[in-house]
């Protein structure tokens, strides 16, 4: 590699690091957790739960507890989407029918159904916002956005703050420190 193709490349790599540690979440200031919604269409619950915990830092489904909490949440997602739009929350009754959970463990007592909600159509065992005329909830299947296409994404949350790592940045950002590693190394035998 040559001395500017490595500044190049160096260049590239600390604007990447730059962009990851501005993209943050909205802090939501009445119980200072901080949320952000995560574009990816047709992913699966379980997909975007596994995505969720790669993350770290304490990141995990979003949880909604408050009739507050769920206006703030719903307020960070499309206004008035083109089309129905699905989005994941932290939510399943997976493992006991009818019995939905957080995935963080609290008391699932305040709810927001659409009317006829939940009705476990097609085994619907996941908690999804669900785009109709204003964002409510529905139960859904863990393939809905394969299946039918609406779904857009996945909301996160955390206590506190800090950089939300963008997807796929993080094997990126590996591979390139082992270049420029092996770079730096191939300079000094030189």
């Amino acid at each position: 590699m040559s001395q500017r193709s490595l500044k190049v490349w160096m260049g590239a790599v600390a604007l990447g690091l730059a962009a990851q540690g501005a993209q943050a979440g909205v802090i939501w200031a009445s119980n200072g957790h901080e949320y952000d919604v995560i574009t990816a269409e047709g992913i699966t619950w379980t997909a975007a739960q596994a995505a969720t915990a790669a993350l770290g830092s304490g990141w995990h489904l979003a949880t909604i507890t408050s009739g507050g909490e769920d206006s703030f949440v719903a307020s960070l997602l499309p206004a008035s989407p083109a089309s129905r739009s699905h989005y994941w929350l932290g939510a399943s009754d997976a493992a006991v029918e009818g019995t939905w959970a957080w995935v963080t463990g609290e008391a699932f007592s305040y709810t927001h159904w659409w009317g006829g909600e939940p009705n476990n159509s097609g085994n619907e065992d996941y908690l999804a916002y669900d785009f109709r005329s204003g964002w409510g909830w529905n139960d859904a299947a863990d393939t809905v956005g394969r299946d039918y296409g609406f779904l857009r994404g996945y909301v996160i949350e955390r206590s506190g703050s800090g950089a939300v790592p963008l997807p796929g940045t993080l094997p990126l950002l590996a591979l390139g420190l082992g270049l420029a590693g092996f770079a730096a190394r191939r300079q000094r035998q030189r």
